[in-house]
């Protein structure tokens, strides 16, 4: 019984260190793959423009346009309640 016990522990341990080699190939490889499905996801990459030259606003329309966004934001939120019970103060 001794001897069997013996056995199964050196298998389990074997095993458990077997497993660690491919473990350090894909822990290696990791950055790379996570990288790579980072930019996979990216709709339009830097790389598919980088020789054009953008076509922009002019410079009086886009201080316009830029105004009133910032005008946007310059409103205070109004306070309301979500819940009303229909009940008076």
């Amino acid at each position: 019984m001794k001897n069997l016990s013996l056995i199964v522990t050196t298998v389990l341990l074997l095993t458990g260190c077997a497993s660690l080699q491919e473990a350090y190939y894909i822990d290696r490889e990791f950055g790379q793959h996570s990288q790579a499905a980072w930019d996979q996801q990216i709709a339009y990459p830097d790389y598919r423009y980088a020789a054009k030259t953008p076509e922009t606003l002019e410079g009086i329309t886009a201080e316009n346009v830029m105004d009133v966004y910032n005008e946007t934001f310059a409103e205070e939120p109004q306070d309301f309640e979500v819940i009303q019970f229909g009940l008076e103060k």
